[in-house]
């Protein structure tokens, strides 16, 4: 499989827009409950300091999200977000899209990156970071709500970058 990266379109969009919804919707991963309507997403887009997508044989297979954790002088460190298509799931493409999230935040000046929620369910994310040598730093307990409504301990994980 050939992979390459391009920053996202606005033919992009509704694609996009589904993977991130059916991810809202079917698993444990993201805080939202909420799933976007197109020009709320798009919006929400265009406020990110990067969205790149990740092309598997020149299809878009997932993408990511990259922003600023915080403002002001918690700006240098930046925070993104995930997004892999069901489709293209287990295909060993969180790897590279979460190393290229990195090598662009290096990029645009932050100087590490955090996550503040990671799931302890999501061991598959959890390992993936861990391998490229993110950091847990803290834990959270009982600070994400599952689609059960029950609760979940969550990470918060660390990589400088500078």
């Amino acid at each position: 499989m050939n992979l390459t990266f391009r920053a996202y379109q606005k033919e992009d969009v509704a694609l996009l827009k589904e993977i991130w919804n059916d991810i809202l919707v079917n698993s444990n991963a993201f805080p939202g409950e909420k799933c976007y309507e197109t020009d709320e997403f798009e919006n929400m887009l265009e406020e990110q300091s990067a969205v790149t997508c990740i092309l598997a044989d020149n299809e878009v297979a997932g993408y990511y999200i990259l922003h600023p954790n915080n403002i002001g002088r918690c700006s240098h460190v930046a925070n993104a977000s995930f997004a892999i298509s069901k489709e293209f799931r287990g295909k060993k493409l969180a790897e590279p899209l979460v190393r290229k999230s990195i090598q662009q935040a290096k990029e645009l000046g932050f100087r590490g990156m955090q996550f503040n929620a990671v799931v302890v369910e999501n061991l598959a994310a959890i390992h993936t970071y861990q391998k490229i040598g993110f950091k847990i730093i803290g834990t959270v307990p009982n600070g994400y709500r599952l689609q059960n409504n029950e609760y979940s301990d969550m990470h918060i994980m660390y990589l400088p970058i500078d």
